[in-house]
């Protein structure tokens, strides 16, 4: 048997993943945390942003993904390549939050966006 050269120790055992946004453009993650915080916050949108997000084959369903965006006004988060769910519009200098859940086959989002200042 081979051994791990990296081995991964997923949340809730190990620490959650941490992705970071550009400032426009698509944005293509590939998922395999059980927990996985995607930062568009520490860079803020300046156009339109496109989520793509892919499942590692190891990935379960069940694991979540947060989406932190800020924008400048009124720019989009909209979902991509295997994301469901509603784009969010933004409102200048504020912060909204999402989460997916991966369901087997793509990250559906769990509710509406919430504005958090």
């Amino acid at each position: 048997m081979e051994e791990l050269q990296n081995p991964i120790v997923k949340w809730p055992y190990g620490a959650a993943t941490l992705l970071l946004m550009t400032a426009v453009g698509v944005q293509a993650f590939a998922i395999v945390n059980n927990l996985t915080i995607v930062d568009g916050s520490s860079v803020v949108a300046t156009d339109n942003r496109t989520l793509d997000l892919a499942a590692d084959p190891d990935l379960t369903p069940g694991a979540r993904v947060i989406v932190k965006t800020t924008s400048t006004g009124t720019e989009k988060l909209n979902p991509g390549t295997g994301v469901k769910g509603e784009a969010i519009t933004g409102v200048a200098g504020k912060t909204f939050v999402a989460e997916y859940v991966y369901d087997g086959t793509g990250f559906v989002q769990t509710g509406k966006s919430i504005q958090i200042d």
